[in-house]
Protein backbone atom coordinates (compact mmCIF):
# COMPACT_ATOMS: atom_id res chain seq x y z
CA UNK A 1 0.00 0.00 0.00
CA UNK A 2 1.41 3.18 -1.21
CA UNK A 3 0.84 6.43 1.09
CA UNK A 4 -0.20 8.73 -1.84
CA UNK A 5 1.03 12.56 -1.72
CA UNK A 6 1.03 13.11 -6.07
CA UNK A 7 1.26 11.78 -9.29
CA UNK A 8 3.46 10.09 -11.84
CA UNK A 9 2.77 10.73 -15.64
CA UNK A 10 4.99 8.15 -18.34
CA UNK A 11 5.73 9.73 -21.43
CA UNK A 12 4.71 7.28 -24.32
CA UNK A 13 6.57 7.67 -27.58
CA UNK A 14 5.24 6.52 -30.72
CA UNK A 15 7.27 5.51 -33.38
CA UNK A 16 7.21 7.61 -37.01
CA UNK A 17 5.51 5.74 -39.95
CA UNK A 18 4.19 6.06 -43.41
CA UNK A 19 0.70 7.26 -44.31
CA UNK A 20 0.14 7.33 -48.43
CA UNK A 21 4.25 6.94 -48.78
CA UNK A 22 4.54 10.59 -46.74
CA UNK A 23 6.65 10.20 -43.54
CA UNK A 24 4.81 10.50 -40.46
CA UNK A 25 7.18 12.26 -37.41
CA UNK A 26 6.76 10.32 -34.41
CA UNK A 27 4.74 11.76 -31.64
CA UNK A 28 4.81 12.28 -27.74
CA UNK A 29 2.14 12.34 -25.20
CA UNK A 30 1.66 11.90 -21.53
CA UNK A 31 0.48 8.46 -20.52
CA UNK A 32 -2.42 9.11 -17.61
CA UNK A 33 -1.10 10.23 -14.48
CA UNK A 34 -0.74 6.78 -11.66
CA UNK A 35 -1.22 7.72 -7.65
CA UNK A 36 2.60 7.60 -6.38
CA UNK A 37 4.37 8.41 -3.11
CA UNK A 38 7.08 10.93 -4.01
CA UNK A 39 10.24 12.14 -1.39
CA UNK A 40 13.28 14.24 -2.64
CA UNK A 41 16.53 12.59 -1.88
CA UNK A 42 18.42 15.52 -3.08
CA UNK A 43 17.98 19.21 -3.17
CA UNK A 44 20.37 21.66 -3.22
CA UNK A 45 21.93 25.16 -5.18
CA UNK A 46 25.57 23.84 -5.93
CA UNK A 47 25.14 22.95 -9.00
CA UNK A 48 27.52 25.64 -11.13
CA UNK A 49 27.97 26.35 -14.46
CA UNK A 50 29.93 30.04 -15.81
CA UNK A 51 29.66 31.24 -12.87
CA UNK A 52 25.99 30.88 -12.65
CA UNK A 53 24.18 28.68 -10.06
CA UNK A 54 21.49 25.73 -10.51
CA UNK A 55 19.28 23.81 -8.22
CA UNK A 56 19.98 19.79 -8.38
CA UNK A 57 17.34 17.55 -7.52
CA UNK A 58 15.90 13.97 -7.20
CA UNK A 59 13.28 12.28 -6.09
CA UNK A 60 12.62 8.62 -5.24
CA UNK A 61 9.19 7.66 -6.66
CA UNK A 62 6.89 4.75 -5.09
CA UNK A 63 3.94 3.07 -7.08
CA UNK A 64 1.94 -0.26 -7.00
CA UNK A 65 3.13 -3.02 -8.58
CA UNK A 66 2.52 -2.40 -12.01
CA UNK A 67 3.60 -2.88 -15.75
CA UNK A 68 6.10 0.19 -16.10
CA UNK A 69 8.41 1.10 -18.59
CA UNK A 70 9.76 4.90 -19.00
CA UNK A 71 12.42 7.32 -19.84
CA UNK A 72 10.91 10.60 -19.00
CA UNK A 73 8.51 11.12 -16.34
CA UNK A 74 6.06 14.46 -15.00
CA UNK A 75 5.73 14.61 -11.14
CA UNK A 76 2.95 16.54 -9.42
CA UNK A 77 3.69 16.66 -5.61
CA UNK A 78 0.37 18.10 -3.96
CA UNK A 79 -1.09 19.59 -6.83
CA UNK A 80 2.55 21.18 -7.65
CA UNK A 81 4.29 20.17 -11.23
CA UNK A 82 7.73 19.40 -10.26
CA UNK A 83 8.90 18.99 -13.58
CA UNK A 84 9.89 16.85 -16.31
CA UNK A 85 12.84 13.90 -15.06
CA UNK A 86 14.63 11.69 -16.74
CA UNK A 87 14.31 8.05 -14.92
CA UNK A 88 17.49 6.93 -13.58
CA UNK A 89 16.36 3.39 -12.35
CA UNK A 90 13.49 1.07 -11.89
CA UNK A 91 13.49 -1.20 -9.34
CA UNK A 92 10.57 -3.68 -8.28
CA UNK A 93 9.97 -4.10 -4.86
CA UNK A 94 7.60 -8.08 -4.97
CA UNK A 95 7.83 -7.98 -0.82
CA UNK A 96 5.40 -5.09 -0.68
CA UNK A 97 4.30 -5.25 -4.39
CA UNK A 98 5.53 -1.86 -5.24
CA UNK A 99 8.35 -0.60 -7.74
CA UNK A 100 10.72 2.12 -6.70
CA UNK A 101 11.58 4.86 -9.49
CA UNK A 102 14.61 7.13 -9.22
CA UNK A 103 14.61 9.76 -11.13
Amino acid sequence: MIIENGTICAKKKTDGELINGNPVRPSETWDKPIPCNIKTTLCNNRGKVDGNTFKTVSYEVLINEQPFDAEMVKLVRHGKDLGEFTVQDIDRLPAVGAIKISV
